[in-house]
Parts: C-alpha cells; structure tokens; sequence
C-alpha cells in the first residue's frame, strides 16, 4: 500500500492575489494528492479566522493536531499561529516540541514549534514530523537545525536501544521506530551548513533529503517565490524539504513540487512512499 504524504507552507491561507482562503488551500491539496498525511506550516487561529476548525472540515476523514508556536492575547480572544498535521493513520503518540530561541537582538523573529507524531503505517509505526524554522534570526535557524538533528539520533538510539517493556495506561512504553520523515518550511537552502548539518552522519545515520532520492542531482524545484516577487526579491527557489531516515528512504518513490497554485507565497511538495 502506498501512502502520499503533502508539505505546504499555507502563508495563513493569504494567497499572492491578497485573498484568503482555506478553502482554496484545501481544494488545491485535493487536486494535487489523495493524501493520507498533510503538514502545513503557518496555520492562523482566531476568533474570526479559525483555520485549524476550516481546513479540518474539508478533510473529515483525518484526525486534527495543531501546534501553537504563538498563542497570545488578541482584541478577539487569542491568537495562535503554528503548525498542523491532518492524517487518515492512526496516531499512536502526539508530541509538540517548543525549538530554540537563543537571544539574537539583532534580528526579528518569533517562536518555533515542530509536531510528532508516531502513526500506524504499513503495520509499523512511522514517524512524522512537521515544522517551520526561523528566517530573520540565523543563529536560532542553527539552533533548531542542531535540535532537530539531535532529536532524530536520540530516536535512532532508543530504536537501537529500547527502554524495558511493561507497564500499563501511561506506564505503558511507547512504540520506536527507525522510520521517520521530516516535513516543512526549513527556512534553509541546499547549499547551507545548516542543510549540510541535516544530512550529515550522526552516530547513527543521517537524515536524507527526499528530492535527492528521487531526482539526484538535479537542481531542486522552487517551493517559493515563483508567483511572489515582492516577499522573494532574490526569485523562486527551494525552502521547504522532505527529508527522510536511512531505513525509511528506500521506501521514497516519488517526491513532486505542485509549481502552478498561487494560493500562498510557497508550494505544496508531496512523496509518495511504499
């Protein structure tokens, strides 16, 4: 059975025409995969423009996870902007993760958060991840490219070396897996330390970059910037990525840039796995 996995950075649904919607951004999702797992990036959360609640309904047949990497106080109530995951797997454990901000006065920026979520795949459990890291402030980019980095070799480790098992309700341990994918808006470009740190060695193994997978060395297709020429001076180029674990790449069949919605400032990506 082969399951579609979709990345889209949503630029809280505002599309390069100034209008939002998320039921554009859910009818391009539709017409681009039969996804069984969709990540987006930059969902917005209001009294008056509640997101998460709209594109779940579009998608009744998956499971709803959202992550506020902001959650403040609005004129309208609160305000939260994160991460969301929607999938038709079930989910086995849901963590949030709050990334690095290390003091950077120089350089606007804001909070961080990455989605995990151990799902039932193929009779296995399967790790995904979704995130959107810094822009501005480059050394908290680095810093949470070192935390995502160690986080996926302190998961190998415990695949490696399991916990004892036993336990029951929350004593009960919790399923590892040596197959995990990383999705989102990594704010880094291929030529980066940062996307070298990645996909670098690690005691265990590296994370490896699906579009590598599939297309070798063939320039990446931009994921921004084609349709946005005010945000992206420097023109379209590639920013969001699906990078996959050693055990899980062999499984990557295919991994396809959606170049022709405007309906955000980035571009739905998708792998098909196996």
């Amino acid at each position: 059975m082969t399951t579609e996995i979709v990345s889209w950075n949503i630029q809280a649904a505002k599309g390069v025409d100034g209008v939002t919607s998320s039921k554009r951004i859910a009818d391009d999702i539709k017409a681009f995969a039969d996804a069984d797992v969709i990540c987006l990036q930059e969902v917005l959360r209001t009294a008056d423009d509640d997101q998460v609640h709209d594109i779940a309904g579009f998608f009744p047949d998956h499971e709803m996870y959202f992550g506020s990497a902001i959650n403040r106080a609005h004129p309208s109530g609160r305000l939260e902007f994160g991460n969301m995951i929607l999938t038709r797997l079930t989910v086995l454990q849901a963590a949030h993760h709050k990334l690095p901000e290390p003091s950077e006065p120089e350089a606007k920026n804001m909070p961080r958060q990455a989605i995990e979520l151990i799902l039932q795949y193929n009779n296995e459990p399967l790790r995904v991840v979704t995130t959107h890291l810094e822009y501005f402030a480059i050394q908290q980019r680095t810093a949470q490219v070192h935390y995502l980095a160690q986080h996926h070799m302190e998961c190998m480790q415990r695949f490696i070396h399991p916990p004892p098992s036993g336990g029951t309700e929350q004593f009960e341990s919790i399923p590892e897996t040596a197959l995990s994918i990383y999705a989102g808006d990594f704010n880094l470009t291929v030529d980066s330390d940062d996307y070298k740190h990645l996909t670098s060695d690690t005691e265990v193994s590296a994370l490896e970059d699906c579009w590598r997978l599939i297309h070798g060395e063939k320039p990446h297709d931009p994921t921004c910037g084609i349709f946005d020429h005010v945000q992206w001076e420097e023109g379209s180029h590639c920013r969001d990525f699906f990078f996959a674990s050693a055990d899980m790449s062999a499984r990557v069949s295919d991994m396809v840039v959606q170049m022709e919605t405007a309906a955000s400032d980035h571009q739905p990506i998708k792998i098909v796995v196996d």
